[in-house]
């Protein structure tokens, strides 16, 4: 090769460096454009409350004690300030807390910077498997951009979403590495990153399986070496550590779940309704990422009434998709893996095993809308492959068109009182938006816009003992006693333990002089809250006013046989006891 020869080669090579940093530089503008304004967000009021701005260990910061609670959490010890076992994910709360306060906006840039991170990790790890630059980095600018991975981004309580996605993405990183020369210490690292990624959230548990369908393809080790049963066995066999892993992961993720209550009742949604959505959410999934319009922080599941036709028409649909992938395999091979990456990856929230009362959730899509990415953006690429002009002026219209709608969406997500009302506006039957919606409400003391709200939710989903005890407080607010006494009893019909109805009810009927009802249920929560100190200092009151003190003295001496230590029934038992002696007298 000649010098000039050399020269050129040089400079198209250097050309192209640069082609691409300004490339990624104007990704990173428009990450900005989108998530810039994540800074003036606020805690919202669903599962964020209970997990960040109402989480105690968070507020104390990092140490010791809060480390040891972000290993042991829903693993050891049951908190409800934890989702499942998800060390890493609490870790990074604590070390915002830490670093920012209790500052929502902080912990929104935070997570909006661990997507900018995903994307470029994402972006070397397809490069590593298919060696392709430009198209490894239109993948990660669909995913950086696209509307629907503004929820992960958004709402903090999806902070293991992203922090899984990072795991996810350092585990095919270290595939790809150990894939091209295995060696032990490579397989070391591919562990350790696929166990810390189980760490973040369990959602990882297919990615053994992903990791074979990457051996066809992009890396092709199913066909070189030649396939023949030692290649094989050695396939399989370097899988099985990580499918132990995986596993493990999913017995951990089970056990949590079910501590915590979120798996449902089969008799709530049975099995052929979980199957029928299932169906219809990977065809709704595969809509969304090309007409994103009616994206919200909750789809409400519709068990028995969603239309038997509508899971066959979805079936045919991914079926259709999956033998048109097949027949196409030797042509367009990325199209069968991609396909399969979609499948695999978005399969354990599919909604088979039914956790929570939501059909489906954008968050769930975060990692597995990148096989779809890939079929979209190696298929464009082969068609356009002699007119590459035209591709990436496609490309970057494209690129652009999903900024502007992502930065629409990532408005709806500034507080719960957007975030709710603009869910109210996209979906139908959404009873637990009314229900958020009215704790706004209630929280600004606006008593009759939370009431409209509750009823709304209660209306749509009647058996909610909880809102309807919201109700109740509602319309008790309101000066309403007949119609906040009839929520308490509704609430009481619908879960008979339900202590704050119970004891609600009961101060209606002290404020209504009718004493032997109140005090049956004040018994009543006694019994059923033995350490809930409540209905006890109200029953002692009832007992003083009426001036039953062996009553009041029996009362006190039970509770503290069990509350020793609590001074103020100690005082109370103290005055009944002298009370009931002066009667005496």
């Amino acid at each position: 090769m000649t010098s000039s020869s050399q020269s050129q080669k040089s400079s198209a090579s250097a050309n192209q460096r640069t082609a691409v940093w300004i490339v990624v530089g104007l990704l990173v503008v428009a990450w900005l454009c989108i998530y810039a304004q994540v800074r003036h967000f606020d805690f919202l009021n669903f599962d964020d409350d209970m997990f960040l701005s109402n989480n105690p260990w968070l507020k104390q910061g990092l140490t010791w004690l809060s480390v040891q609670w972000a290993f042991t959490a829903d693993l050891f010890i049951f908190s409800k300030h934890a989702e499942y076992w998800s060390p890493i994910t609490l870790l990074s709360r604590l070390v915002d807390s830490e670093v920012y306060g209790m500052n929502p906006g902080a912990f929104h840039v935070t997570s909006a910077c661990i997507h900018l991170l995903n994307a470029a990790l994402l972006w070397a790890a397809l490069y590593q498997l298919t060696r392709t630059k430009w198209r490894s980095l239109a993948v990660a600018a669909l995913f950086l951009v696209h509307p629907l991975n503004v929820e992960p981004v958004c709402w903090l309580s999806a902070r293991k979403d992203l922090l899984g996605a990072t795991f996810f993405f350092v585990t095919l990183l270290a595939y790809a590495w150990y894939a091209r020369q295995p060696s032990t210490r490579r397989y070391v690292l591919l562990v350790l990153a696929f166990v810390a990624a189980l760490m973040a959230k369990p959602m990882a548990i297919t990615t053994p399986l992903l990791l074979f369908v990457l051996d066809w393809w992009p890396l092709e080790r199913w066909q070189n070496p030649p396939v023949n049963t030692a290649n094989w066995r050695q396939l399989i066999a370097e899988k099985l550590p990580v499918l132990l892993l995986s596993i493990g992961g999913a017995v951990l993720a089970v056990f949590s779940q079910r501590n915590w209550g979120a798996i449902q009742d089969p008799g709530q949604y049975p099995f052929p309704a979980r199957v029928n959505n299932a169906l219809v959410s990977y065809v709704i999934y595969l809509r969304r990422i090309f007409w994103p319009d009616d994206l919200a922080i909750f789809y409400p599941h519709p068990g028995r009434a969603l239309p038997l036709a509508w899971g066959v028409i979805a079936f045919l649909i991914l079926v259709l998709v999956s033998v048109s992938a097949v027949l196409l395999v030797r042509r367009y091979p990325f199209f069968l893996s991609g396909w399969i990456w979609f499948g695999l990856v978005l399969g354990p929230v599919i909604g088979l095993v039914q956790i929570g009362d939501q059909a489906m959730a954008d968050r769930y899509a975060y990692t597995s809308v990148i096989g779809i990415f890939i079929v979209i953006v190696w298929t464009t690429a082969k068609l356009l492959e002699k007119q590459p002009a035209i591709a990436a002026t496609g490309a970057a219209i494209v690129v652009l068109a999903l900024s502007l709608v992502s930065t629409a969406q990532v408005r709806t997500w500034k507080d719960s009182e957007t975030v709710f009302t603009h869910a109210l506006a996209v979906t139908k039957n959404n009873d637990l938006a009314h229900l958020n919606l009215g704790n706004v409400y209630f929280l600004r003391n606006d008593f009759a816009a939370a009431r409209e709200q509750y009823r709304q939710s209660v209306a749509i989903k009647p058996n909610q003992f909880r809102v309807w005890n919201n109700l109740g407080v509602v319309e008790s607010r309101l000066g309403k006693q007949d119609e906040a006494t009839q929520a308490y009893l509704r609430a009481l019909e619908i879960n008979p333990a339900e202590r704050k109805s119970r004891m609600a009810l009961a101060r209606i009927f002290i404020d209504r002089s009718q004493p032997r009802n109140a005090e049956e249920l004040l018994r009543q929560a006694t019994v059923a809250e033995p350490n809930w100190p409540d209905p006890f200092f109200e029953l002692g009151k009832l007992y003083a006013a009426q001036s039953r003190w062996t009553d009041a003295v029996a009362l006190w001496s039970s509770y503290l046989q069990t509350h020793p230590g609590d001074s103020a029934a100690r005082q109370a038992l103290q005055n009944a006891e002298s009370a009931a002696q002066t009667s005496h007298q």
